[in-house]
Parts: C-alpha cells; structure tokens; sequence
C-alpha cells in the first residue's frame, strides 16, 4: 500500500526480517504512520503466525494485527541469490529490523556489518530475547519466559503465593512499542547526523524497564535506613460485586471515605488509624482491613449502580468489561476506537485504530491490510530492476515463491 504523503514517516522504508509479534507489531506500528514497510518471510514457512489463532482465507487474526499495512515478499536467505535480491532491497532503505536468535543473521550474511557494506548510513535495528551476550543470549524465548525472567510473574504472586503469569502476549508487545521507538529516533538522529546505527533491544532490558518504575518500588533505594512502603498497586484487586466484577482505586482521602460510604461502612474511614494516605500506606494491616472488611461489602452490592455511584462520587472505579464487548462500550463508541474494514481474503475484520492519531495527518485509520504471502514479490522485485525473466527463474529455483 502506498504510504499517504502527509504521514510523518511517508518517505521512510523499512526491511522488516522479524517474525511473530515484537519486531512485526513495531513495524506495523511504523506502517500506521506512513512508512512503506516490505516483510521479508521464507518461501513455504514464513512467519509462524500465519498458522495460529482464528483465520479465515489463509489469514490469521494475529498475522492481520501484526502485519497491517506492509508489502510482503518470499524469499530465501539462505540462498547466494536471495541475499543479492535482499542486499538490492536493502539498498532502497532506511531501516532493516529482524529479531532472530543472536548470531543467526550473521550466519546467514545479512547481519549488521553484511548489510552496512551496502547502505552505509543503514539504520539497523536487531531484537533479542534474553540478551545479545552473556548465558541465556542463545536460548530460545517466548512471553512466559520473559515474564518469569524480568519479575513479572513474581509480581503477579496470588494469596497463596504462587507466581502468575499474565495470559497476553505483553512483554512481546512491550518490547515492540520500545523498538517503535528506538527506531523512529534513530531514524530522527540519522536525519540530524547522516550517520546510521545500529540499535539493540532485548525482551528482557524492554520488560525490566518497563516493570521497574512502580514495581519495583522496594528494591531501589539502597541505603540501609530506607522506610520500606507498599507499592502504589499492591492493594489493588478484583472486587465481587453481586451481578458481575469491577475495580476499584480509592487513593486520596475524600475517595477513601466516598468508598466506605457507597459500601455502607463510614466508620472504617472516620478511625483516626485510616483517616490519611499515609497513615494507611504506613499500615502494614491495611490490606487486611480492605481484604476482610471493606471489599466483602460488595458482594451484596449491584455492579453497574455501584460503580456509577463510585464514579459520581469522584472515585476511581471501573467495571470488568471483556474484549468482546468493547466495541459497543459507549467509551470505545466516544472514542471512535474500532473500524470493521474489508480484507481481501479473510473478509469483514475488526480492528482498532492506532492509539495515537494526529488530526491532520489522516493517522486515524489502519495502514491498510495485512498481505498475503509473497502477494507482493513481483512488484518489489520489478522495483528493484528485475525483468520478467529474471523474477521467473529465481522462482523457479525456489529463492522466491
């Protein structure tokens, strides 16, 4: 799809090798901004999320939220003549971003020092799992590994201390917006300079940091006197209404006694142990008290009315609302979040727009679909100088399907 003129990254191109989610969503998000981003998958394999979650057409839901307006072409690295076509591509960018295992581009010659002989001011953007060095670098990663790796999981302790996991993909996607954003600011550096760079991101450094703010809150401070306090979401939790579930974050004093009003327990608000944030912060029986004898109270209590009155009252409250029914929640309708577009293959699909959106950019809407594989591989071959012929026999010797 051709990138709109009055994107911000309409004159941008990025060689997109990555697999999965933490390269492709970073990339996708770039293609929502305008770049013309060309997804390079292998002939027969390619990108593994073409084989999972719900599809219909031969796209998969997940591939369609990764991949959204990009080009795709086949081609097989491994191969002398897939390299010339890659080094030829690489030639008419920007950017490359791949997020194979450490060592494996280099093998295959289109690492860093490969791919800089041919672009010399190439922004190259390398994502790892655990690291570029050092004992795990090597090791094969995913989502759950992370978020055992970075404390995450040991976040999420339950009451009986088990560590949880999240059941979302997030560290994956964390991970992107963080290569989103290297990238763009290398590419803002390079515009400044000339010069090109190549910029590392591991999973493990995107989870820490992104993890560290409030969740680690404990073990920051080093100096032996430190007052050790709660962090600013260890009280909060999911609370049992009568009809359904919601929750609630009474932070500052008048919320906390509009809390206790609306559960129909003032005098827990009016004891002079709870009556300030920072007496209750202090108390280490103060999860207990919301535990036991506060949050109970709503179990005999009307989920939407309750909530409504927490909100009319100024507190933070929020009921549970699942994915499925977002697009008819009145905020998301507000916000204009979703659009239902019409893919090519996999027919009517609803997406959100990009979160961020300029109002005179047009950013609002999609990039456009997601490709099929190889859908576009004569094009950019015929781009980049091929004739007919050429194209048919590189295909034929299955370096491009």
């Amino acid at each position: 799809m051709a990138p709109s003129t009055r994107l911000p990254l309409h004159d941008i191109r990025i060689v997109d090798l990555s697999t999965v989610v933490s390269g492709p969503l970073a990339t996708r998000m770039l293609a929502d901004q305008g770049a013309d981003v060309v997804k390079v998958e292998a002939p027969g394999s390619g990108d593994l999320t073409r084989d999972v979650t719900s599809h219909r057409g031969g796209m998969t839901a997940l591939y369609a939220a990764c991949n959204r307006g990009k080009r795709a072409i086949t081609l097989d690295l491994r191969d002398e003549r897939g390299r010339e076509v890659l080094h030829r591509l690489v030639a008419t960018a920007d950017a490359v971003v791949q997020n194979f295992r450490p060592g494996v581009v280099e093998r295959l010659g289109v690492g860093y020092d490969d791919l800089v002989a041919v672009s010399p001011n190439l922004v190259y953007l390398s994502i790892s799992g655990f690291g570029f060095e050092g004992p795990m670098s090597g090791l094969p990663v995913y989502d759950n590994l992370i978020q055992a790796g970075a404390g995450l999981a040991a976040l999420q302790t339950d009451a009986t201390g088990r560590p949880t996991l999240v059941r979302n993909l997030v560290l994956d996607k964390i991970t992107a917006l963080t290569a989103a954003q290297a990238l763009t600011s290398a590419l803002l550096g390079r515009r400044v300079d000339g010069e090109g760079r190549h910029v590392r991101v591991s999973m493990l450094d995107a989870a820490i940091s992104f993890l560290w703010v409030d969740g680690a809150t404990d073990v920051a401070l080093l100096e032996e006197d430190v007052t050790h306090l709660p962090t600013p979401v260890g009280d909060t939790t999911i609370t049992e209404f009568a009809d359904g579930y919601g929750t609630v974050a009474a932070v500052s004093d008048d919320h906390f006694r509009s809390l206790c009003d609306v559960y129909g327990c003032p005098e827990i608000a009016a004891d002079p142990r709870w009556d300030t944030l920072a007496k209750r912060f202090a108390d280490p029986g103060y999860r207990e008290l919301m535990r036991d004898r506060i949050m109970p109270r709503a179990k005999a209590l009307p989920v939407r009315e309750t909530i409504a009155r927490l909100q009319a009252a100024g507190v933070g409250a929020a009921e549970i609302v699942s994915l499925a029914e977002l697009p008819e929640h009145p905020q998301a309708v507000a916000n204009d979040t979703f659009v239902v577009s019409t893919h090519p293959a996999a027919g009517r699909l609803r997406e959100p727009r990009p979160a961020a959106r300029s109002t005179t950019d047009g950013s609002a809407d999609p990039a456009g679909p997601a490709p099929l594989s190889g859908e576009h591989t004569d094009a950019v071959l015929a781009e980049l100088g091929y004739a007919p012929v050429e194209v048919t026999a590189l295909r034929s010797a299955g370096v491009v399907a």
